[in-house]
């Protein structure tokens, strides 16, 4: 059996919590996409056409509103 010093495996640990949790903390704000730019344009359009699709799915039924801001699937 192993021998552990329970206080030096608790400081190991808030470093590595502190490590993930600083990491963390930087992405805040950030898109979760990947890093690569995407042209002006080109996000345009992908926002257009996701709009369209929810205008669609809104119309044939498989999404209906509840209320304000508050959705459901069919």
């Amino acid at each position: 059996m192993v021998r552990v010093n329970y206080d030096e495996y608790i400081s190991r640990l808030k470093k590595k919590s502190s490590h993930f949790y600083t990491a963390w903390v930087a992405h805040l704000g950030k898109s979760p996409r990947s890093g690569r730019h995407r042209a002006m344009e080109e996000d345009i359009v992908l926002f257009l056409l996701d709009y369209k699709r929810w205008q669609k799915s809104l119309v044939n039924g498989s999404i209906e509103k509840v209320g304000p801001r508050r959705y459901r699937m069919k």
